[in-house]
Order: structure tokens, then C-alpha cells, then sequence
């Protein structure tokens, strides 16, 4: 149609297929019709060996072992999970999920509702909005300066800000900060980004149920052993400020400078992370 006309379409997964080649490569240049593969598909139905009709009676023994190894391997990534979510509530982190997710994470074999992909599809959606939190995080400070500089600089008011500015109407000073939080982002960010991007290439890529729980098992250790060495920073932090505080009074210092805890919560906009879809 020449883009006269354009569609938006809701897609769902079904399943998983490794790609061998591409039959119709001209496809990507041409785009006259849809890309043709050659490729296997993955069941990831959950059924086991013991509910096939081959040899019943040796695959129901074969099948008890698989099931028990895969009991463990599920039984450690709820524990390492509920490590994680009680981390996350004692430090009070922006993103985090509550409580009861916890208690009924979905590790079951297969697509169903109790199924370890619900669990993957949220911890995705997870390491995608703790991203969007520190983007914003370190974007707010400037936010903060920009507003100051249209409201005194150019005499606008609050509902007269645009929801956009061109990078040559700011101040010099401003342009210097705002390359110098670009750079920041990038070095920051970046690796928030991979993460978000091959933490799920290698889910996909995993060859098994039992793979996949041990992937995601290790990047929640990974997130755990993060928040686990931020609370022994705070707690170092916190014995070196009750040390100072000793030798000074707060009379000292100016009201306009105290921060209450009012002041602090104020500040903060916890986000309890959850989808009840996901683990019911």
C-alpha cells in the first residue's frame, strides 16, 4: 500500500523453533511476502518421557527421575527468589514485587499458568522497568534545572513549559550538563540494556525446563548478590553517620537544610511489582 495503509497487529507466542536457514533470503529486500525457514520446533508442552506410549513401563521410571531432578531445580529457584523479594522490601527498592509473589511463583514444566514461562515473561518485564527507573532516576536533577531555566530565563509559567526543547535554546551551562548526563546514561545504562536483551535470548536458547530454571536461578543471584552488597554499603554508611552525628547537635543546623523523613518519603515512589496473571 505504500504506507498508505498500516496495521497494528497483537502477536502471540506459542512456542519455540531453531531456525536452520532462511529459504527465501531476497525476502528482507524485496519484502513482497513473508520470510520462508527451514527449522525445528521445540515442544514445550511439559509432557514427560513416562506419558509417552513408547515403552511405558521403562519411560514411568525414567520419568520419576527427571521429575525429582526437576523438583530441585524448581524448589532452588523459589528459594533464591524469596531471598530476593525479601532484599528488595528491606531496602525498599523502587521496583520490586510484594510479598505474596513469592509464596506462588509459577515453575512448572510447560505454557500453562502455573508454567515457568509466566515467571520468565515477568522477570523480563521486571529488568525493563528497573531500566526505565534509573533512566529516570538520573534524568530528574536535569528536569529539575530545565524547568528552573524556562521559569527564570524565559518567563514561563508552569503550564506554559513545552513538552519539548531544542537543544540550541539551552544555556551553555546546560548543554555541558545535558552531554555530560548523556555520557553517563551510556555508560550506566548499557548494561542494564544487554542484560534485558540476552537474558532472555538465553532463556530461549535453552535447551530444557531444567536449562531454563537454572538460567533464571542465576540471574536472581546475580540481582540478589547486587542488592546484597548495596545494604552492606548502606550499613557502612549508616555507622559512619551516627559517628559524625555524635560530635554535632541538629540545632546546627538550618531548618531550610534538615531533610525530615517526610521530606524523604515524599521523594520516593515505590513501585510494588506484580501481575496477578503471572502466578495465579
Amino acid at each position: 500500500t505504500k504506507d498508505q495503509i498500516k496495521y497494528i497487529c497483537n502477536h502471540k507466542v506459542t512456542g519455540r523453533v531453531t531456525i536452520h536457514r532462511v529459504l527465501n533470503p531476497e525476502a528482507w529486500e524485496t519484502r513482497d511476502t513473508y520470510l520462508k525457514i527451514e527449522g525445528t520446533i521445540h515442544d514445550d508442552s511439559g509432557k514427560s518421557a513416562s506419558e509417552s506410549d513408547e515403552n511405558p513401563k521403562g519411560g514411568d521410571v525414567y520419568g520419576a527421575v527427571v521429575e525429582a531432578a526437576t523438583t530441585k531445580e524448581e524448589n532452588d529457584l523459589k528459594s533464591v527468589f524469596k531471598e530476593l523479594v525479601d532484599l528488595q522490601h528491606e531496602l525498599e527498592e523502587d521496583v520490586r514485587f510484594t510479598k505474596a509473589a513469592s509464596k506462588s511463583l509459577a515453575v512448572k514444566d510447560g505454557a500453562g499458568e502455573d508454567g515457568l514461562w509466566q515467571t520468565i515473561r515477568l522477570w523480563q518485564s521486571f529488568v525493563e522497568q528497573r531500566l526505565m527507573a534509573r533512566q529516570n532516576e538520573l534524568q530528574q536533577e536535569f528536569q529539575e534545572k530545565l524547568k528552573d531555566f524556562l521559569k527564570k530565563e524565559k518567563g514561563l509559567k508552569q503550564d506554559e513549559l513545552p513538552s519539548a526543547i531544542g537543544f540550541g535554546d539551552l544555556s551553555p551551562e546546560l548543554q555541558k550538563e545535558l552531554q555530560e548526563l548523556q555520557k553517563r546514561m551510556a555508560v550506566e545504562l548499557q548494561p542494564l540494556v544487554l542484560e534485558s536483551s540476552l537474558t532472555m535470548q538465553k532463556i530461549l536458547e535453552a535447551e530444557n525446563h531444567k536449562a531454563r530454571c537454572k538460567l533464571l536461578k542465576y540471574f536472581m543471584e546475580a540481582e540478589v548478590t547486587r542488592l546484597s552488597t548495596k545494604k552492606s554499603l548502606q550499613g557502612l554508611f549508616s555507622s559512619s553517620g551516627s559517628n559524625v552525628s555524635m560530635a554535632g547537635s541538629s540545632s546546627d543546623i538550618p531548618p531550610e537544610e534538615m531533610i525530615t523523613q517526610e521530606k524523604e518519603d515524599a521523594k520516593r515512589s515505590p513501585t510494588f511489582f506484580d501481575e496477578p496473571d503471572a502466578f495465579q
